[in-house]
């Protein structure tokens, strides 16, 4: 797959906390208890780990804002960061129904694209923040960042708006769900996989999928678990959001905080578990 030679980077162990002694089981296989436990001692050596996906998130927020004003929006504070919660929701009854060309979809293609090109330009040196000792600010090329940005753009595409423009049967929306999840299951570690081993787009799709098959159960595992922390959180601040009044700022102010730190705990699990496939070892779940 792409290059079969990997970067300085990659030849090297990830980073001090992923490469101690290693707690296994009889047969040789690093446990998931194992996993959390490195996982949770590189967020405490590196707790300025958050801002990455805390300014994403706050980005993700900016863009939307754009969109919302260019549809027209009334800007009141309760109508934005409900919009904002529910920002799929908007996306689809505002551009996607009945879709026709016009200067506010061209500003939500256009809010959409940039989301993809400054996600990339963050999520790669955050990457190598986990894995090494300092706090990169930038990826360490262009090719790098342009990687990055298709596969964004490809996730977003796939995962996030397609579901929207699928027919509103219950049933197809049922298998449509499922295809989604194992899609984003065999593609976990794509991201990864073009910063730390430089891999074209395609490759590193191919190269994940290849990853994810030496061990699918567990990958699948931490996939589904991780999303049914997501939907849970996703749950609670709905019922705050749909009963609410008025919208205090510490709402949306802690679901970027939360949001921003579940990202920050599924990075540091997919990328420990992305070494260890890497390296070959036998897992064993305990």
């Amino acid at each position: 797959m792409g290059p079969s030679g990997l970067n300085r980077l990659s030849r090297k162990p990830l980073a001090r906390c992923y490469t101690a002694a290693r707690s296994r089981d009889s047969r040789g296989g690093t446990t998931i208890v194992e996993v959390l436990r490195r996982a949770w001692e590189r967020l405490l050596r590196k707790q300025w780990l958050i801002l990455y996906p805390l300014v994403l998130g706050i980005i993700d927020t900016i863009a939307f804002f754009a969109v919302y004003t260019a549809a027209g929006s009334p800007l009141t504070w309760n109508g934005f960061f409900t919009a904002n919660f529910y920002r799929w929701s908007y996306v689809q009854s505002h551009f996607v129904s009945g879709l026709s060309w016009s200067p506010a979809l061209a500003v939500a293609v256009v809010a959409g694209l940039a989301v993809c090109v400054l996600t990339a330009m963050i999520r790669a040196p955050y990457f190598r923040a986990i894995a090494g000792m300092g706090y990169p600010r930038a990826p360490r090329g262009r090719d790098e960042a342009v990687r990055l940005t298709l596969l964004y753009l490809f996730t977003n595409l796939v995962l996030w708006l397609l579901p929207q423009v699928l027919p509103g049967n219950a049933v197809v929306a049922e298998v449509a769900d499922f295809i989604l999840i194992v899609i984003a299951v065999l593609i976990v570690f794509a991201d990864y996989l073009i910063v730390f081993e430089q891999l074209p787009f395609i490759s590193a799709l191919r190269r994940s999928v290849q990853l994810v098959r030496r061990r699918w159960i567990l990958v699948a595992l931490a996939v589904l678990v991780f999303q049914f922390i997501y939907y849970g959180l996703d749950r609670l601040y709905d019922s705050y959001f749909r009963t609410a009044k008025g919208i205090f700022i510490l709402l949306p102010v802690s679901q970027l905080l939360v949001t921003a730190f579940l990202v920050l705990v599924s990075d540091l699990v997919y990328i420990f578990m992305y070494h260890e496939l890497r390296r070959g070892s036998t897992w064993t779940p305990k």
